[in-house]
């Protein structure tokens, strides 16, 4: 062996050869399908999905990132070998608790099959019951699928819809990574550190999943068709020169000129980008009438790329706006008359919609609070690296900075139900990742200069780049197992759970009630506008005593006590432990008897009168 030979460094001698890169991957799926299969789903902690993953899940885990970070830092770089290990990191977070948890997770993901299903059993929405009917779009394709594919519902495919709404959005995220203005290297990276960092759970089978998609898409095709049209550097490179130029460029964005578009030039010939803007016109309407606040962020980042000179056609931004705003105001009227304040209430109140975010969401047990703590930590540490590779970047356009800004104009309008600061954080979370990817591999050329200069750690900078790649991916993928799962405590469910509220529907006359400590269970999939279910923690934390009460002077036709709401219970509102059982041991002495019962949950019925 040579001296240049030993000097290398271990993962490069590792992954030199196919064989030692297929080693490691087939190491790291073996580990994964080890990991799945040791995990008990009933002994699940506080802490969630973590608690019963064991070394194998954190081994595997680690293994692909040492694969990945040594496939970055290769010459040339093999574009297979890295779309393997994303899709494996993929895998890993996303598809372990699709794995391992019996039945799909989120109470939304049951209500939307619900709604799924009511269009495709009756061929229309049902009016003046939830808002999302007010946005049908998604519900309407998604029911032409499941007749398609002979099915009766789609419960079939919300268990593993996470894991490959996930894989569908890589594809987007990959033509965005290559037309954006960050290296290749940087690229990847970025793609590997939104995955590593997504914790938001946004991906359950959801009208606002597949509006991510739509919105992916869109960006990906306006940022590969349009390109800025090359700026000039000033004659000399000195201090005052640099200043005027810097000057010029900021006054240039505000000119009518940028924003008609003539500082972007097309990529492709008229047709070519006729065909785009068609393309895009009917992913606008499909998004417009499929979900009610991605259409906005899409708007505000359309507009952000006509002022970066990436996209060379503003009637797109003008007929995007047209059509979403037309449907709001034709198509939902339904929701918005009577909920005006819904929609603008927050307008302005940008503090009270960060307290709700934020502030308002680190309460509970211990173990919930570390996740909640966790969350804020990971998109922390992402935007610190962010605004680090903001920094250090050369480009052409500053395209990347304004879309991870953009959408979160939107907190000065709503605060979404407590959800707005969550969902512009995702909707800016791919251009956030390769701002922090830019951070450790930062682009060098391009007239628009670093604002610091090129810090080079001479003998070891190779060994430290990769260093850095390893420890932020693994570091970010450990934290979003923690944050990611932290609430499936309460928010994943078992067969009992979803046998339980089958025997209701299969019970249940029309228009009866059926009560529920917290909404936390598989429910609202059938009998869409004629079984009622009514959570008694609606109006707000209820003491047991208050609980009692709500039971007794409600009278449901039914009462659904299980394990997630038991769960809920302890570690959101920090009840005793064993509160549920004192609670159905009152239950039972005042007037209800058990109709129906699993290991996990419990069907109450009123006793009979007289």
């Amino acid at each position: 062996m040579n001296v240049k030979t030993a000097r290398r460094r271990p993962s490069s001698l590792m992954t030199q050869s196919p064989i030692g890169v297929i080693v490691i991957t087939v190491t790291a799926l073996l580990m994964w399908v080890l990991a799945v299969h040791d995990a008990n789903f009933y002994r699940m902690g506080h802490l969630g999905l973590v608690t019963i993953l064991h070394w194998p899940y954190f081994v595997g885990l680690s293994l692909v990132a040492f694969g990945f970070a040594s496939e970055l830092l290769r010459t040339p770089l093999r574009s297979f070998w890295l779309l393997v290990y994303l899709m494996m990191l993929a895998l890993y977070l996303f598809g372990t608790a699709c794995a391992v948890e019996p039945i799909a997770a989120l109470s939304d993901s049951y209500r939307h099959s619900g709604l799924l299903q009511y269009i495709l059993v009756n061929g229309h929405v049902l009016t003046h019951y939830v808002a999302d009917f007010s946005w049908p779009g998604a519900f309407s394709l998604g029911s032409v699928l499941v007749a398609f594919a002979g099915q009766a519902n789609p419960l079939g495919f919300t268990r593993w819809f996470p894991l490959f709404i996930e894989l569908m959005y890589l594809a987007p995220l990959l033509v965005i990574s290559r037309s954006i203005g960050v290296g290749r290297r940087a690229g990847w990276l970025g793609i590997a550190l939104f995955y590593a960092t997504d914790w938001i759970y946004q991906d359950y089978f959801s009208p606002q999943a597949l509006g991510y998609l739509y919105l992916l898409i869109t960006l990906a095709a306006v940022l590969a068709s349009w390109r800025p049209k090359p700026i000039l550097r000033p004659p000399l490179a000195g201090f005052r020169q640099t200043i005027r130029f810097r000057y010029v460029r900021s006054r240039a964005v505000i000119r009518i000129r940028r924003l008609e578009g003539h500082d972007a030039l097309a990529v492709g010939n008229d047709a070519q980008t006729l065909g785009v803007l068609v393309l895009l016109g009917l992913i606008f309407f499909a998004l417009a009438v499929s979900h009610e606040l991605t259409p906005y962020a899409l708007v505000l980042m359309l507009f952000g790329c006509l002022l970066t000179r990436r996209l060379g056609r503003p009637e797109l931004v003008v007929v995007a706006a047209l059509i979403i705003v037309g449907w709001l105001s034709l198509g939902a009227t339904d929701y918005w008359l009577g909920h005006l304040n819904d929609i603008f209430g927050g307008f302005g109140q940008i503090g009270s919609t960060l307290s709700a975010n934020v502030t308002g969401r680190v309460s509970g047990s211990v173990a919930h609070q570390l996740a909640v703590e966790t969350r804020i930590m990971v998109i922390g540490g992402l935007y610190l690296l962010a605004g680090v590779g903001a920094l250090r970047r050369s480009t052409e356009s500053r395209a990347l900075e304004v879309l991870a800004v953009a959408p979160f104009l939107l907190l000065a309008i709503s605060s979404y139900v407590g959800e707005g600061l969550m969902r512009v954080v995702f909707y800016a979370l791919p251009f956030t990742a390769l701002l922090a990817a830019s951070a450790i591999v930062p682009q060098r050329f391009g007239p628009i200069r670093s604002f610091v200069p090129n810090l080079r750690i001479a003998r070891y900078g190779r060994a430290a780049i990769w260093s850095a790649v390893f420890v932020v991916v693994l570091g970010s993928a450990f934290a979003t197992t923690v944050a990611r799962g932290g609430n499936d405590a309460y928010e994943s469910y078992s067969i009992g759970e979803l046998s339980a509220a089958n025997y209701v529907y299969d019970h249940a006359a029309s228009g009866e009630t059926v009560e529920v400590v917290a909404p936390y269970l598989p429910y609202d999939q059938r009998g869409v506008g004629s079984v009622y279910w009514v959570s008694s923690q609606t109006g707000g934390s209820l003491s047991s005593k208050d609980l009692r009460a709500s039971f007794i002077q409600l009278h449901p036709a039914f009462i659904v006590l299980s394990q997630s709401q038991e769960s809920w219970g302890e570690i959101v509102e920090q009840y005793p432990k064993g509160w549920e059982n004192a609670l159905f041991n009152y239950l039972v002495t005042h007037g209800f008897h058990v109709a129906a019962s699993w290991p996990t949950a419990t069907v109450l019925q009123p006793d009979p009168v007289g």
